[in-house]
């Protein structure tokens, strides 16, 4: 079976065919010819010849590692404005007040 980077020789009706090997998954073969095009084929047996092996394919590499970079002062806030205090209204009343009274007024009905 022919390996990624083979030059390889196809049979066919039409005559015979030279390419290089791009991919191989399972019997699945792509193979970009000679001329240009790109198939891919399952070859029967006996149509595909490996008539030269490529190279290994290359290792990956790790990254190279960056320099540090140099970091850059952070832009200076500007300070927090200071929320203006709530008003009460009710003329110096407690709050709850109208409770209290309408609880004074059901106290007086039930005597």
């Amino acid at each position: 079976m022919a390996d990624v980077g083979d030059r390889v020789e196809v049979l066919s009706k039409s005559g015979t065919r030279l390419g290089v090997v791009r991919r191989v998954s399972g019997t699945l073969v792509s193979v970009e010819w000679d001329t240009g095009g790109q198939t891919t084929v399952i070859p029967a047996p006996g149509v595909m010849r490996v008539i030269g092996r490529g190279r290994a394919p290359a290792k990956k590499r790790p990254p190279a590692k960056k320099a540090p970079a140099k970091k850059k002062a952070a832009p200076k806030k500007a300070p927090a404005k200071k929320k203006a205090a709530a008003k009460k209204s009710g003329g110096g009343k407690k709050a709850g007040g109208k409770k209290a009274g309408a609880a004074k007024k059901k106290s007086k009905k039930a005597r």
